[in-house]
């Protein structure tokens, strides 16, 4: 296995155009292979009755942040003189950050899957690092889930035995990825020919699959929003039309009187831009008010992102103004004699 697992990162890393490769026996949004466990910090004992946080591990190769781009916050990452000498470190994310040191500093500090009370076989492993949180079950998760990476090897030696025999291989390419599936399997098969490769595919696809179900919602969500931004102008232009019909005798004793057309298009667009104005003012305050329900749905960008609000409001605003305009625009072109007969 040993052997095998180095063969195969040396040749990987020869292909053309890859820039890092490392493996894994946990991915995100891939929970195979994702063992969990209790964790316990050396020098601190639980409260009694209390139990202690639970957490996600991964065995990985060196180079694992690099290859799949994951933001090292602190401390250092697992390189592949690790996993040779089999190091007791181990690198955390933020959310086992916030869990099991809020407040201090993790670096140097000792952690362990069993409890010490209990059990004597699992081995203290030092914090190195803290890397950011990633996705482990969806996209938009509302609790990242608390993850510890060891070196592939030394999770033997911690008394951790993650299952190495159904390895993922991960692969940063400066070209296209569809173009080095077949280098790659080539590259297994010179080492292994018995090797089975479960599947093939890239990041990209990884992400497809994982947001299929929120791309579907989010459709249906833009098709509902357009039909009711369809409604609005309608509407508006509904009301607005009926209410300089019932104006028309006004405007005609306007324009007898000297007003320009120009001016009373400014009026009529004014009063109804004020109206639709509080409109949006009170939409706005019941979608900030309401905005964490489609948390779930979003990935990347927050519910209550103020380029999202500005757009909006913009858009509403030139929508309803537009509505405004054009019955308007109608009432200004009226002769003040046929305005004035239809009193």
């Amino acid at each position: 296995m040993v052997i095998a697992y180095r063969a195969i990162l040396d040749r990987l890393l020869a292909l053309p155009g890859v820039e890092a490769a490392s493996a894994s026996t946990c991915l995100p949004l891939a929970e195979q292979g994702c063992l969990a466990g209790p964790l316990f910090v050396e020098g601190r004992a639980l409260p009694r009755g209390a139990n202690p946080p639970l957490f996600r591990f991964a065995a990985v190769a060196g180079g694992y942040f690099e290859a799949m781009g994951t933001r090292l916050i602190r401390g250092r990452g697992i390189n592949r003189s690790d996993v040779e000498r089999q190091e007791p470190v181990v690198v955390i994310n933020e959310a086992l950050v916030n869990i099991a040191f809020p407040n201090e500093d993790p670096i140097g500090q000792r952690v362990r899957m069993g409890n010490p009370a209990v059990s004597k076989t699992p081995g203290w492993l030092t914090v190195a690092g803290v890397v950011s949180n990633t996705s482990f079950r969806a996209l938009a998760e509302t609790t990242p889930v608390p993850m510890m990476y060891m070196p592939m090897f030394a999770s033997r030696a911690a008394g951790i035995v993650p299952p190495l025999d159904a390895m993922s291989y991960v692969v940063r390419t400066r070209v296209a990825p569809q173009g080095l599936a077949a280098p790659a399997r080539r590259a297994i098969s010179d080492v292994d020919a018995h090797l089975a490769l479960a599947q093939v595919r890239s990041l990209q696809e990884t992400l497809d699959r994982a947001s299929a179900q929120m791309a579907f919602t989010m459709v249906l969500l833009v098709i509902a929003a357009s039909v009711a931004l369809l409604l609005g102008i309608i509407g508006i232009y509904g009301v607005m039309s009926y209410i300089v019909s019932q104006r028309t005798g006004e405007i005609g004793v306007r324009l007898a009187l000297g007003a320009k057309p120009g001016s009373v298009a400014v009026m009529i667009v004014r009063q109804g831009g004020v109206v639709a104005l509080v409109g949006i003012v009170v939409g706005l305050g019941t979608a900030f008010a309401t905005s964490r329900l489609i948390g779930s749905l979003l990935y990347g960008i927050s519910p209550r992102d103020p380029g999202v609000f500005a757009a909006t409001t913009v858009t509403l605003l030139a929508v309803a103004l537009l509505a405004c305009w054009l019955p308007a625009c109608r009432a200004a072109r009226l002769s003040p004699l046929d305005a004035l007969r239809t009193e």
